[in-house]
């Protein structure tokens, strides 16, 4: 694999659901999570750390130290919950070529 990362795209899914008065936003794919008061806040800081982790390790040429599936629950909630439109104020500058959110419904 290239140091540089040029020649591969990442593709990423998140799971965003509330948890008392926060929005945590969960990536699957690396097992990082982010919280906030809101869902965009949640996904937007979400983002940013995935994107620092990959960013790390393109660095260190070292990409598969930072694939750790996050436990079934988590994927679980993946497949329960709708397709959530990002308002992308911030997208990635590592290669993700798909990022999917998926936001649990409020009950």
């Amino acid at each position: 694999m290239a140091r540089n990362g040029s020649n591969f795209s990442i593709n990423l899914s998140a799971v965003a659901y509330r948890e008392d008065q926060l929005w945590l936003a969960h990536c699957l794919e690396l097992d990082i999570v982010a919280e906030a008061k809101s869902v965009d806040d949640a996904i937007q800081s979400l983002i940013s750390l995935c994107d620092l982790q990959i960013k790390v390790a393109i660095e260190d040429g070292d990409l598969q130290s930072i694939f750790r599936p996050a436990p079934p629950k988590f994927w679980k909630l993946f497949t329960l919950a709708q397709k959530k439109q990002l308002r992308h104020k911030r997208s990635f500058k590592t290669p993700v070529h798909r990022f999917e959110t998926r936001q649990l419904a409020v009950t």
